[in-house]
């Protein structure tokens, strides 16, 4: 199932009416009066790795300095993290519910929010058999019983295979499924293969005409095609990456996604550029075994043949000065940065798992004719492998992550990956702005010689509304809670509503007593602040546009001592479609910078149908 932003329900918010209930929580806190005062303070996870690439765990605040947008900041938190728990073989976690994903995402140490994306577009199927394997086991092995798996694949469209969980019986049987999909390398491998054929066989009638020098200009069409072709499909895989780290931007915690591909071309096609390059003029065995003075006679074919277009004038391909330039123009490498920044923005760490290993797909499927060895120069198998290779380091090198490269065993950096999530310094710092929307530089030095660190290099400064927005997302796709505010909420009856919707009221009751209440002297009155934030989700993937009300909160100042034992009920009305929804609520607390964040599961229709006459 493909991913869609669509408007899945019609959404109107009534306020139904606020009063005070008589019946007073079990124990009420003294009333909140006065402000408090966000504050902004931004953490950077740093690994730090000898030259043998071993952990280095003995470092302390004074050995670290940050710089950020290229001037020092103050170390104002510092927190050696170093182990955990380990997992206890043959153990299972609780699946995943709304108060335990709570609390996953809020575990101290190194609890995992870990997304898997398998990018079955970009992958073989024996690619595709190690990776899950491999993984399957791992994963046996590492998870402890505070950890949350996600585990998601991408073809032409993204699928959430099985939500966050640390239930090992789930996640073996979603592997099982997974391990069972169609992938679509072979396909990519067919289209490459088809490009050279083509450009052979331009050659050979090239060749075949006395009026046509060898390495004709259109010689380079088919290599244009499948680059441009290629292009696109490697940006759907950037998007639908991008779409899973705003997932994730508001789920509380340390979150990452491991990406499991063969690889994403950094320059899409430029195998093909790099055999133009060695058939026509660039390479180091152009214009061997050729003499450009001799006449060449019809019928005379050899397709080995390579030449040296600089010889044959202008109605020749150039590829010793165009074909670089040709394969750049189709480089991913900007989009590749944006990703990885964002990741940054929404501090999500980026892993990669090249699942081709060493088994690396060369330029050629083919056998051992005479034009398959023009295609099988080491030179083209290496640009494919370098352009699927530095894709996956860029990602992870501007996050923090690793990648796992150039082996088939994939279990010594998987531990890696375990490592990070266990052992680490978290450094804090607070900024001289707060939620200016900028993203920001970071850079982190050691005074220690010989320690190499990996951490994220940038963040975006983001405003509270869109960290708002953020939570309240995560709470709808993920069922992730968090209520400070005690605040209940109530389904009541629905009823239908207008051109074959149904009319949901969701009924909220909000403690007083957690609420903060200023003292307006002039209105005589205490007030309050509050911010409503809903958004909706139906079965088929479809989110109503997130839509907010602001809820002022007047009490005469002659009540406000009894009203603090007592409760504000706020009604909204949503508009819904039948079917099985999911309805999630941020309720924010402008004075007191506190926010809830809210997450049920409703099934629309089946009372309003009881309530037709």
């Amino acid at each position: 199932m493909s991913v869609e932003i669509r408007l899945g329900v019609i959404l109107a918010l009534a306020a139904c009416g606020a009063a005070l209930a008589a019946k007073p929580p079990a124990a009420p806190a003294p009333p909140a009066f006065g402000e408090a005062v966000e504050v902004n303070v931004v953490n950077v996870d740093v690994y730090a790795t000898d030259k043998s690439g071993d952990r280095v765990t003995d470092l302390r605040k004074g050995d670290f300095q940050i710089l950020e947008d290229g001037k020092p900041v103050e170390v104002t938190n510092f927190e050696v993290v170093e182990g955990r728990p380990p997992a206890t073989k043959g153990t299972q976690a609780p699946p995943a519910s709304p108060s335990s994903a709570t609390a996953a995402g809020a575990a101290p140490g190194g609890a995992w929010n870990l997304m898997i994306l398998f990018d079955d577009f970009n992958m073989n199927p024996n690619s595709r058999t190690r990776a899950v394997r491999q993984l399957r086991g791992f994963l046996a092995q590492a998870l402890a019983p505070e950890d949350r798996v996600m585990l998601v694949t991408q073809d032409v469209g993204l699928k959430v295979r099985l939500p966050f969980t640390g239930d090992q019986g789930a996640i073996s049987r979603a592997l099982d499924e997974i391990e069972g999909l169609a992938v679509h390398g072979v396909e990519i491998a067919h289209d490459r293969r088809q490009a050279f054929d083509n450009m052979m066989m331009i050659q050979e009638e090239a060749l075949l005409d006395p009026d046509l020098p060898p390495c004709p200009q259109q010689i380079v069409t088919p290599a244009k095609t499948y680059a441009a072709a290629r292009r696109q499909e490697v940006l759907r895989s950037i998007a639908g990456l991008t779409m899973m780290v705003n997932s994730l931007s508001g789920v509380p915690g340390r979150k990452a996604v491991l990406h499991v591909s063969d690889g994403l071309p950094l320059t899409p096609g430029e195998e093909l550029f790099q055999f133009l390059f060695e058939l026509c003029g660039g390479g180091g065995t152009s214009g061997i075994g050729h003499d450009a003075s001799q006449p060449r006679n019809r019928g005379d074919v050899d397709l080995a043949q390579v030449y040296d277009a600089r010889e044959l004038g202008p109605l020749a391909y150039q590829a010793a000065s165009q074909a670089f330039l040709d394969a750049q123009s189709y480089n991913t490498t900007k989009e590749l940065q944006a990703l990885a920044a964002h990741a940054n923005a929404h501090r999500v760490t980026l892993y990669t798992l090249q699942a081709s290993g060493l088994q690396a797909p060369d330029a050629s499927d083919a056998g051992s004719g005479a034009t398959d060895r023009m295609f099988q120069f080491p030179s083209i198998g290496s640009a494919l492998r370098a352009s699927n290779r530095e894709s996956l380091q860029l990602l992870t090198d501007e996050t923090g992550g690793r990648s796992i490269l150039d082996t088939n065993d994939f279990l010594p950096g998987l531990d890696r990956l375990r490592q990070d999530f266990e052992s680490y310094y978290s450094l804090g710092y607070t900024p001289a702005h707060s939620g200016d929307g900028r993203e920001h530089r970071i850079e982190v030095r050691v005074k220690r010689s010989g320690v190499k660190l990996r951490y994220r290099q940038s963040y975006r400064d983001k405003p509270v509304l869109e960290k708002t927005v953020d939570r309240t997302l995560a709470a709808l796709l993920f069922g992730l809670e968090d209520n400070p505010l005690q605040i209940s909420v109530e389904i009541g009856e629905q009823t239908p509503g207008a051109s074959g919707t149904v009319s949901v009221p969701i009924r909220l009751k909000i403690p007083l007593f957690k609420l903060a209440i200023l003292n307006h002297e002039q209105a005589g009155t205490f007030e309050g602040n509050l911010r409503l934030y809903v958004a909706t989700r139906n079965a088929e993937g479809g989110n109503s546009p997130l839509r907010q009300v602001a809820i002022p909160i007047r009490i005469p100042r002659k009540q406000v001592l009894n009203a603090m034992g007592q409760f504000y009920l706020y009604t909204l009305t949503l508009e819904m479609k039948p079917g099985q929804q999911q309805v999630a609520l941020a309720v924010r607390d402008d004075i007191a910078a506190v926010t809830s964040y809210l997450s049920r599961s409703v099934t629309v229709g089946a009372q309003a149908a009881s309530a037709r006459p």
